[in-house]
């Protein structure tokens, strides 16, 4: 495993969902955008597997047995230049149960269960230029009302994008080869 890391995040999907948070507006950095579960590794943590199992778990109060590992994707770099390993695992248990039992920490205000027909439909990707250190691409989804299942009785439209954005559509031309 690479060295160079400096933290991971969990692609937690199901057969038909992918499970996003919206980070709550409060926080220093990110807030109010859709991301995965994740964060820094811990100096005892070696392999990104342990930081998506422990960031689960503090996250959403869930144990971390309801989880199974699939395995990593490549390293993306985030809008702050760290090198993040995006880990995907499959929930095991209903969507249903996960959204009645989860708990948020604080670092989330909401977390939607969202479709894979939905992420699959390449029309409704777009892009845009970043430049910065090289130039790269920066994908664009948006959420539409009535498109996921939330915890909250919330329909709001969200807008998906930077790294979290990139790594669904890194895994979906993998994986799906939309």
């Amino acid at each position: 495993m690479d060295s160079e890391w400096k933290g991971a995040v969990l692609f937690l999907c199901s057969e038909e969902h992918v499970f996003l948070i919206k980070r709550a507006e409060g926080m220093p950095t990110h807030g109010g955008q859709m991301a995965f579960v994740g964060g820094h590794k811990k100096d005892s943590e070696n392999h990104p597997w342990e930081v998506a199992q422990r960031e689960f778990e503090e996250e959403t109060g869930h144990n971390r047995n309801c989880i199974e590992y699939f395995g990593c994707l490549p390293v993306v770099m985030t809008a702050r230049m760290q090198p993040i390993i995006p880990v995907v695992a499959k929930l095991n248990m209903s969507t249903a149960e996960f959204l009645e039992e989860v708990v948020s920490n604080g670092e989330w205000d909401d977390i939607l269960a969202y479709p894979w027909d939905e992420l699959k439909k390449e029309e409704s990707w777009e892009y845009a230029w970043r430049h910065g250190q090289g130039s790269s691409a920066v994908m664009f989804h948006p959420i539409k009302s009535g498109t996921y299942l939330p915890l909250v009785n919330n329909s709001k439209p969200h807008l998906l994008w930077g790294a979290t954005g990139h790594m669904i559509w890194n895994f979906l031309k993998l994986y799906f080869n939309a």
